[in-house]
């Protein structure tokens, strides 16, 4: 074929196209291993059996893991941006981490070559409101109302904020929603519970015992 023919006449290396069909596998088995996670996690929450492993923990360590995981965007040719930040949540450590990757893929899947997606917190009060943000195509009002929780994975994300409201009056700050513009871009967002830093806690804790 006429792959071929270029590989024979000098123009592709053969070594060029074993690393991109190693690329590929790569990428495509990561993305069932994913698909299969959301599933069973879809399925758990489906039979009322997912559990929540509450603590307070520092929200840029999930950011760090976000940025070591950038390869899948440079295949793509897209601008990943994680901002760090120094906010705390009070959640389950492995769904925060669940929902902003979630977010991430899907920015991936829906914006084009020589895109931005940008991950990035804002701390209030009482929440911490986190942001998947792109440039991508975006969706147009009709769209937005008739997609907002389709998918495996925009399901289990509004399912797990419904199943933190539901577990404490603490977790009513929670919500899990979209803006989007036709031809802009979208940014999907949920918010958490603002966590005290354990530090502050021990400080507080020793000041009392000396007094």
């Amino acid at each position: 074929n006429e792959v071929h023919k270029l590989i024979r006449m000098g123009y592709i290396h053969d070594e060029t196209i074993k690393k991109e069909k190693y690329q590929y596998i790569d990428e495509l088995v990561t993305t069932i291993n994913e698909y299969n996670d959301i599933l069973a996690l879809w399925i758990k929450m489906k039979q009322g059996t997912l559990s929540l492993s509450i603590e307070v923990f520092e929200l840029n360590e999930l950011f760090e893991l976000l940025r070591k995981g950038s390869r899948a965007f440079e295949m793509k040719q897209l601008d990943l941006e994680v901002e760090p930040t120094d906010a705390c949540v009070k959640a389950d450590r492995a769904l925060t981490l669940f929902m902003i990757n979630t977010l991430a893929e899907n920015a991936r899947k829906y914006t084009p070559k020589g895109g931005k997606v940008r991950i990035y917190a804002r701390q209030e009060n009482d929440f911490v409101e986190i942001s998947v943000e792109d440039n991508g195509c975006g969706l147009s009002p009709e769209a937005l109302r008739k997609n907002k929780g389709n998918g495996f994975g925009l399901m289990n994300c509004k399912g797990i904020i419904e199943k933190y409201k539901k577990t404490n009056p603490v977790f009513n700050v929670c919500l899990f929603n979209v803006k989007s513009t036709l031809g802009q871009g979208s940014r999907f967002y949920f918010r958490l519970p603002a966590g005290v830093r354990k530090v502050l806690t021990v400080i507080l804790l020793v000041f009392s015992l000396g007094m």
